[in-house]
């Protein structure tokens, strides 16, 4: 069954949401949302076959991580459905499409993966990855829609943001843990240390424009949009 379910979850995971994104373009938003609807049923499926196989919640690897942040993005997309509903079809697409050329497979089990605080700070990294990614879409939604009615938009990308960059942290704290148990020291300077102050920069720069670079729309939708891309590629390419 652990062989199994992997292949067969991402497939069935994949093709509905690609379904979603055909009736989207064919605007058809019923259908659209039909298929959208039992993708996320198909992600929750694949979590929980994670958890019940595994007996830990998923983590990083391009099978666990793919399938987790696509359910979370799907759920939190729902709450902005059809203002949202094109790019975050696509940023789905694209995150299940890191799955591609990879082994259809769940984590070894490691025994470090028994300890609280190794749970907490990779499957928390994945966590905050799925916000990050919907401030992103959130981001570009409203700037192709050029329509000053999604202004609201910008304003819960901030929102999400800020409480990725929480999780974030909450990520980190336990990664700092983990460190003093096993090691006898809670700060070692790595290029993973390089990264997460890189991610709280490009966090920084989206949220404290100064205001007259703030009224760039381009410039505030990359600057909004970079923390999810550098996520993405610090879980799939680190």
């Amino acid at each position: 069954m652990i062989q199994v379910f992997p292949p067969a979850v991402f497939t069935v995971t994949f093709l509905l949401f690609s379904g979603e994104l055909i009736f989207i373009l064919l605007k058809k938003e019923r259908m659209a949302n039909g298929f959208g609807i039992l993708g996320i049923w198909a992600c929750l499926a694949g979590v929980l076959l994670i958890v019940y196989t595994t007996r830990r919640p998923p983590l990083f690897g391009p099978f666990e991580a793919s399938l987790y942040i696509v359910f979370i993005l799907a759920l939190l997309g729902k709450a902005y459905q059809k203002k949202v509903f094109l790019i975050n079809s696509i940023a789905i697409l694209f995150i299940l499409a890191h799955q591609f050329g990879e082994p259809f497979a769940v984590n070894d089990d490691y025994f470090m993966y028994d300890n609280i605080w190794v749970i907490l700070f990779f499957n928390l990294r994945l966590l905050s990855a799925a916000f990050f990614v919907h401030a992103m879409v959130l981001h570009l939604s409203n700037f192709f829609k050029r329509s000053d009615e999604n202004a609201f938009l910008v304003k819960y990308a901030r929102y999400h943001t800020l409480t990725g960059v929480f999780i974030y942290l909450c990520s980190e704290w336990a990664g700092s843990l983990w460190c003093l148990n096993w090691f006898g020291d809670s700060w070692r300077w790595s290029s993973g240390f390089f990264k997460a102050s890189i991610l709280f920069l490009l966090v920084m720069a989206a949220c404290h424009l100064p205001q007259i670079l703030g009224k760039n729309r381009l410039l505030k939708t990359i600057l909004g949009s970079f923390p999810g891309f550098f996520a993405l590629w610090m879980i799939f390419y680190h």
